[in-house]
């Protein structure tokens, strides 16, 4: 299994190289003028973004690191597992006030 920092670098590499190969394309059949502002100048544009947020997440910086880590499988395996302990541990603070409360509830008809 890979590393999802790198899985989503390498996606959005080729995304970015892919805008760039069609707007090499639209260039040289004259489809994209470069004498005015056009929808087609979107293409180069939308690929240097991709690829400068490309090299973010592979370098550890940038708006989503957080979104796709840089682990290993041992790292992804301990975060798992501290995600279900924590998991645990919230189900049972539930299940507690929901025994305590159960049991006021039975105290208080019990009064009546």
């Amino acid at each position: 299994m890979g590393n999802p920092s790198q899985s989503a670098s390498t996606l959005l590499l080729g995304t970015g190289v892919g805008c760039f190969l069609i707007a090499a394309f639209g260039f040289v059949q004259d489809r994209i003028p470069l004498d005015s502002v056009s929808p087609g100048m979107a293409f180069p544009l939308l690929g240097l973004a991709l690829v400068a947020v490309s090299r973010s997440i592979r370098s550890g910086m940038g708006p989503f690191t957080a979104s796709f880590p840089s682990e290993d499988d041992e790292m992804l395996v301990e975060r798992v597992r501290r995600d279900l302990e924590t998991t645990r541990q919230e189900e049972s603070v539930g299940s507690a006030w929901a025994e305590l409360e159960a049991s006021v509830l039975e105290s208080e008809l019990g009064e009546e």
